[in-house]
């Protein structure tokens, strides 16, 4: 990827709308474009391009050498306007570096929303010397020229791809800067205490002491303490980003299929009084109260011999093991709570569920057999008692899976929802971690402090102070093209 390049690409997508736009930046991105438009001033445009301002005019097909010429210029462009060919008339955006979205020279082309129109327009700049940009590449480059931190760039995909509020409300945060001042906060708290730990070391023969042990241990307990928030903030950040992954399971005919269907209101899973009829996970994505649902119908969890139901069963188990809630069906009409538990056993012998949220689902509460007692032992597990058939119940059940996850929470708290982050935020914990235990060891300075360096570095590695090739490439190829 050369990025002194002048680069171009759709950003609009490749569809019949009222309007399209095609983005081009580079040093060179007002010298192409003077190659294919002609502005309504039939002026070089070049030469009357200004940053900050919208021209309007004509996208030209066509050998315009003489529009180039220096000499008797409005005489050359009423010659090459006899013998062009007009793509499409078209309002130009100039943008000057570094007043621009990539901190370069760029211009907007908006035209009318035809895909042929689209395609012909950044053919003729390609033409022009522009080479198509990569995936993410307008975006790089902003980071790159110092328009945006990392975490920001990030922030721009994120809200691209942003389906609810939720996740619409955070990329918008991480945007503007605000997860990034507490990034920027731990940082510079890390730098601090660095620096003094640095200073000790280097005059250590004089047996100077520049940083108190008890105000150490306040500082990296605090510290520790933040970025314990941060870490065990991404369960629900990620929520609100992906959505919930809730895996519906239990043996089979115990209803999981028609329970997914009711809370869709969609005939999505086949119904059958066929045991094993469910054969693969089937997922679908439903919104309650601004949070994002993904519902995964398994297959029934039982023995069996048949290879393609023990696929599924396989299936089913990794499911669960993926899910952040699992709701775990009964079938009421045939099972008591001495079954219910015996079956939860079975699970947690064969399924992790470490950190998961497990609901115990009485299903088919309409046809049930059991008895007082059995109600009140399923109820002491807490137990939510539905009929999926008659849809009842099933208020008080998403309920229960949404009760962790508060819209309100998106405008008034941070949360972490990004994988990368969470894992240098993890790891920045686990070094603060053991600086802390080493200062109450009250072990030597240089060894608290290489923990403190690459605790610092991790939380660089977020905003990209710190980063290599390999992670840019990896994190903007995962961009739209145009952005």
């Amino acid at each position: 990827m050369n990025l002194r390049d002048t680069i171009v690409a759709a950003a609009t997508g490749n569809i019949t709308s009222a309007l399209g736009i095609i983005r081009m930046s580079g040093a060179d991105a007002v010298d192409i474009i003077s190659e294919v438009f002609i502005p309504v001033s039939e002026k070089k445009f070049a030469d009357v391009a200004k940053g900050g301002r919208l021209y309007y005019g004509r996208i030209v097909n066509a050998d315009i050498n003489a529009v180039k010429s220096k000499d008797n210029k409005s005489q050359d462009v009423n010659n090459a306007k006899s013998n062009d060919h007009t793509v499409d008339e078209v309002v130009v955006s100039v943008f000057k570096a570094p007043h621009s979205f990539t901190g370069e020279d760029t211009v907007e082309i908006s035209h009318h929303g035809s895909p042929y129109i689209q395609q012909e327009i950044i053919k003729l700049l390609l033409s022009a010397g522009a080479r198509l940009a990569d995936k993410g590449e307008f975006s790089l480059r902003a980071f790159l020229n110092g328009k945006m931190n990392l975490s920001q760039a990030e922030a721009v995909a994120d809200l691209i791809q942003s389906d609810n509020k939720s996740s619409h409300d955070i990329a918008m945060d991480q945007l503007r800067g605000g997860y990034n001042s507490e990034l920027k906060s731990l940082r510079q708290r890390f730098l601090k205490i660095a620096s003094l730990l640095e200073l000790e070391i280097d005059f250590s023969a004089e047996q100077e002491v520049f940083v108190d042990r008890d105000e150490l241990v306040n500082l990296l307990t605090q510290t520790k303490e933040k970025l314990t928030y941060l870490v065990n903030s991404f369960r629900q950040g990620n929520a609100f980003k992906n959505g919930i992954p809730v895996a519906i399971a239990g043996k089979p005919n115990s209803g999981k299929s028609t329970l997914m269907n009711a809370i869709l209101k969609d005939e999505r899973s086949i119904v059958s009084s066929v045991e094993g009829t469910t054969r693969d996970t089937i997922e679908e994505t439903i919104n309650v109260n601004g949070v994002n649902i993904r519902f995964i119908d398994t297959a029934g969890i039982r023995e069996s011999d048949n290879e393609i139901e023990k696929e599924g069963i396989k299936r089913s188990y990794d499911a669960i093991n993926k899910a952040q809630t699992v709701l775990y069906l009964i079938d009421s009409s045939v099972d008591d709570a001495e079954s219910a538990d015996y079956q939860l056993k079975f699970l947690k012998q064969d399924a992790d569920l470490t950190d998961k949220k497990l609901i115990l689902v009485v299903n088919k509460s309409d046809i049930s057999c059991l008895t007082r007692q059995d109600r009140e032992k399923l109820q002491q597990m807490d137990a939510v008692f539905v009929s999926a058939k008659k849809s009842d119940g099933l208020e008080e059940l998403l309920k229960l899976i949404t009760a962790d996850f508060n819209v309100q929470d998106v405008s008034s708290k941070v949360f972490v929802s990004n994988i990368r982050h969470y894992d240098a935020l993890k790891n920045a914990l686990d070094e603060t971690s053991a600086a802390l235990d080493i200062t109450l060891s009250g072990l030597s300075s240089d060894l608290i402090s290489e923990n403190i360096r690459s605790a610092m570095d991790f939380i660089g590695q977020i905003t990209g102070e710190i980063t290599t090739e390999d992670v840019l490439t990896n994190i903007f190829s995962s961009f739209c093209i145009g952005k």
